[in-house]
């Protein structure tokens, strides 16, 4: 087997039957494909077990287990795997044969990944934003890959990159990609780069990370610093640093508070105010004394906005460890 293909599942009965067809019509017998149900709570688990059965000319793994998050399918799936390379595919996106078929052509050439361009809303992408290539060097990848590492699903990886230096997805949580990008630069020396037309990422169904924010939203606050942590431990490179503290800073911060912002005071308001009370304390735990406003961008009034709020959180005196580890737990139960 030279790919496997993992795909978790979660209540995903209606929004799968693109991906499923897809895959259906894979004809290479050196292609598995890997799929894991996580606690689906409505007809995933009979869908994928159907597919199995129609399927009985491919390799087809069809793993059912309680709910860990999408990162927990995942690992999952790259212990039952077999494949040279792997490819985490999202039930509700898609793949191209064209891709499938590059993959076949260039999997000998041994390099750590391969990185194709997406399409998504009909505009086609290249997430890292590099020119087509090879790319070989460690210093030289980690370096790129740091600035940028765009999307790990249009990344199709060495499995043994992922076992040897277990390289594993944070469970029980989601914006379970986020910690990867502090970790994965470390370990790549190769990478070949195309601008053919791979994945394709859709949005018409209403996914955790694209609705309003509820208690599992806050999990990026959980993977940034989990993500820094794990980083920081496999360099001390001061530069390499410096990148992955603008990197926490954007996940945990900016973007954080950039989506709870509202214009009248809300409850997202006052977790906005809990979130930058409590990046004060977890950036000081960490080490990262960076200003955060500099990585804030917009309108200079979006930033005064944002300033004035930064004052009024110095108003709430509690720390606020207790209430992110009841936010946890709320979404996650005993295992958060």
């Amino acid at each position: 087997m030279y790919l496997s293909i993992i795909v978790p599942f979660f209540n995903s009965e209606k929004k799968s039957k693109r991906l499923l067809n897809t895959l259906h019509n894979i004809k290479d017998k050196e292609i598995e494909i890997i799929l894991v149900d996580d606690g689906s709570t409505d007809n995933t688990y009979s869908i994928i077990s159907s597919f199995k059965k129609e399927n009985s000319d491919k390799k087809v793994i069809v793993i059912k287990q309680s709910n860990k998050g999408p990162g927990g399918a995942r690992n999952t799936g790259v212990k039952a795997a077999e494949g040279r390379y792997i490819w985490f595919v999202d039930s509700d996106d898609d793949i191209t044969l064209e891709g499938l078929a590059f993959i076949r052509e260039n999997y000998k050439r041994g390099f750590d990944f391969i990185d194709f361009n997406f399409e998504s809303t009909r505009n086609y992408t290249d997430s890292m934003s590099l020119l087509p290539g090879e790319y070989v060097g460690k210093e030289k990848c980690q370096t790129i890959l740091l600035n940028n590492f765009g999307h790990l699903w249009t990344k199709v990886i060495k499995r043994k990159i992922i076992i040897d230096n277990e390289v594993f997805y944070p469970e029980f949580c989601i914006y379970e990609d986020n910690p990867l990008v502090f970790i994965y630069p470390h370990f790549i020396s190769s990478f070949l780069k195309t601008d053919i037309i791979a994945y394709i990422h859709h949005e018409e169904y209403e996914s955790v990370t694209r609705s309003k924010p509820g208690a599992r939203f806050l999990d990026r606050l959980h993977t940034a610093a989990y993500g820094f942590k794990k980083g920081s431990q496999l360099t001390d490179n001061q530069d390499y640093m410096n990148i992955m503290k603008q990197h926490f800073i954007r996940l945990y911060f900016t973007n954080t508070v950039g989506s709870l912002v509202t214009v009248y005071p809300s409850y997202n308001w006052l977790v906005m105010l809990r979130v930058m009370k409590h990046y004060r304390k977890v950036s000081k735990d960490l080490g990262i004394d960076n200003n955060p406003f500099e990585t804030v961008k917009g309108s200079i009034k979006y930033r005064a906005y944002l300033k004035a709020n930064w004052v009024l959180s110095y108003l709430i005196l509690k720390d606020q460890t207790g209430f992110f580890d009841t936010k946890r737990k709320e979404a996650w139960g005993d295992n958060a």
